[in-house]
Parts: structure tokens; C-alpha cells; sequence
């Protein structure tokens, strides 16, 4: 009940400081398909897993990532409090479902892990389409869709990547399958389906941790003026 009143809190805010700024952006088709698939099932376990590791995963590093990068003082400070709901959310995802994932026959477990890696599998394959929300944030700021996609092509073609800017952080590596691992929602038959899906099963928590623990980020806080 308080997360459903976070995420309310969350839509009215950015819905005000959306409507403030006078740009919108649609929702991308893949992750409201993930949240249907999600929402859709009548197990509380992989309601928890669709929501509290995957979809708040994905918002979690988003938000992290869009906090560091802005500067504006207004949108910083809405992210930075969002942030925090954000990290309990996964959180408490992860105290409610590794016991009960423990205890369950390993045919249960099976079926769990299946949905995780098909959710993450609808995130990924998404991820390989256009993004009309991008392509409009091309539009608005004068940027011709077409010498954006050759120049892209161009780059791949040279071997060129671009790592992430220092502080920012992948929702997917990062934060979502080291979640899923920790939950023991990851089973030796969906780590061969992760690896044949071009996912590495990341075993390291230390980012995960620190995102969930604000405390842990001074350097977030001291930036935002706030203490604990």
C-alpha cells in the first residue's frame, strides 16, 4: 500500500513538472507490455518480481542516472527524493522474496525464474526497436532522424562504444540481475538462457547495495544539502 502511494506521489509530481516544461513523451511500447505481463498474473511472487526488482530496477537506474546528469535545480531535487522511494522499493523486493523463493519446491523456483528471464527477455527484445519517444526528443532538438542513424551505423561499423559517464549506472547489469541472482531467481537452466540472450549474469552487489542504502552515496547527499 505505502509503495502504490509512492508511485502516486511519483506520476503527480513529474505529471506537474511535465506539464510545467510543456514536453511530453510517450511511454515506450515494451515497458508498458512489461508492466501488463506483470500486472496481469495472479501470483504475488512474480507480481514482486515484474515490479519490485525489474521495473524498479529500471527506474531506480534511471532516475540515479538522471539526477547526475542534469542540472536543473528543480528536476534534481524531484529525482533525488524519487530516488529514495525507488531504493526501498527494491529493497523491500528483496526482503519479502529471497526467504519465501528459499522455501519453495524447485519446480516453483523454476517457474519463477522462467518469468524473470521472460521480463527481462521483453525488456531486452524492446530495447532493439525505436524509440518514439526518442526519436521526438531527435525532432525537438533539431537533430535530422536520418544522419543520427547513419552516424550511428557509421560507429558501430568502426568498432566505436561509449562507456557511461562517471556515477551513472545499467539498470540491466547493475541493478536487475544482480537482484534476480541475490533472489535466487536465477536457476542453472535460466543462466544458460540469459547467456544465449546476450545477458551476462552479473554477480556483483556492490552498486546495488550502495543504490539501495542512500547513506552509503554521500556524495549524493551532500550534493542535494540533505542528511540523515
Amino acid at each position: 500500500a505505502s509503495q502504490t502511494m509512492d508511485e502516486a506521489r511519483h506520476v503527480e509530481v513529474y505529471d506537474r513538472y511535465i506539464n510545467k516544461i510543456a514536453m511530453h513523451y510517450p511511454m515506450v511500447s515494451w515497458l508498458k507490455q512489461l508492466i501488463d505481463v506483470t500486472l496481469s498474473t495472479q501470483n504475488v511472487h512474480k507480481v514482486m518480481i515484474g515490479m519490485n526488482m525489474i521495473v524498479e530496477g529500471l527506474a531506480l537506474g534511471a532516475f540515479n542516472n538522471m539526477y547526475r546528469q542534469t542540472d536543473e535545480p528543480l528536476l534534481k531535487s524531484i529525482t533525488f527524493n524519487v530516488m529514495r522511494d525507488e531504493s526501498r522499493h527494491v529493497s523491500f523486493g528483496h526482503a519479502f522474496l529471497t526467504p519465501r523463493v528459499a522455501a519453495l519446491h524447485q519446480d516453483d523456483k523454476e517457474d519463477l525464474a522462467q518469468f524473470a528471464f521472460d521480463a527481462v527477455k521483453i525488456l531486452i527484445d524492446g530495447q532493439q526497436a525505436m524509440d518514439p519517444g526518442f526519436l521526438k526528443v531527435l525532432e525537438v532538438s533539431n537533430i535530422d532522424q536520418n544522419d543520427f542513424l547513419t552516424g550511428m551505423k557509421e560507429a558501430a561499423d568502426q568498432g566505436l562504444t561509449q562507456d557511461l559517464p562517471p556515477g551513472q549506472v545499467h539498470s540491466l547489469k547493475d541493478l536487475m540481475m544482480p537482484a534476480l541472482l541475490r533472489a535466487g531467481l536465477i536457476t542453472p537452466r535460466t543462466r544458460e538462457l540469459f547467456v544465449g540472450a546476450g545477458v551476462p549474469v552479473n554477480a556483483d552487489l556492490s552498486i546495488l547495495h550502495a543504490m539501495e542504502d542512500a547513506k552509503s552515496d554521500q556524495s549524493v547527499l551532500n550534493e542535494a544539502g540533505v542528511s540523515y
